[in-house]
């Protein structure tokens, strides 16, 4: 599923990406040019938002505890000075 895979995106982009898809989730996969399907659009918005109103929404579990564990790395990284 390619929800997972825009998960990992977020990931690897906390600054841009990420901060996108919690913002405006929608939009941001509109603009990302990720061939998503409807039923895609609305997991990520689902888990993003913490929502359960996808169809896929039933089977999402495992992909909430890697968005919750991608947030918690961001919001660690924040508060962790650069390396000089």
């Amino acid at each position: 599923m390619k929800v997972e895979f825009v998960l990992e995106v977020a990931r690897k982009d906390p600054k841009g990406f990420l901060v996108d898809l919690e913002s405006d989730p929608f939009r941001t996969l509109q603009a990302s040019g990720i061939d998503l399907s409807p039923g895609e659009t609305m997991a990520i918005i689902d888990i993003v938002n913490g929502t359960s109103l996808s169809p896929l929404a039933s089977r999402l579990g495992k992909l909430r505890l890697l968005w919750a564990s991608i947030t918690a790395e961001a919001a660690v990284a924040k508060r962790t000075p650069a390396a000089v």
